[in-house]
């Protein structure tokens, strides 16, 4: 997973925006697979702010509402509101900032 999160950063430093989100959704991805649901939604909530390739959205997408489906609906407001506080620059520092604990 290292590599992803070198994508990441890379990607950032580039204002490669539509690249970027590609990473955040599938970073959320993974973090589904993890079992770490709120915050992939978190992240996927974020990420469908913002332009992207088709194939991205439509994952992002469909991984939004099945989460949506099975999340409290407090982590979903919570998400949502964290979405419209952060920058896409602020939450690329959040989740290289975890990644490296």
């Amino acid at each position: 997973m290292q590599s992803i999160y070198d994508e990441l950063q890379t990607a950032m430093n580039a204002e490669l925006t539509p690249k970027v989100v590609d990473l955040l959704v599938d970073i959320a991805d993974h973090l589904i697979d993890r079992g770490e649901r709120e915050r992939a939604v978190e992240i996927l909530t974020f990420a469908l702010m913002y332009p992207m390739r088709s194939i991205t959205f439509e994952i992002a997408e469909m991984r939004f509402r099945e989460l949506e489906a099975s999340i409290c609906p407090r982590v979903l407001l919570d998400a949502r509101t964290l979405a419209q506080e952060l920058t896409l620059e602020d939450l690329v520092k959040l989740i290289l900032a975890e990644f490296a604990e």
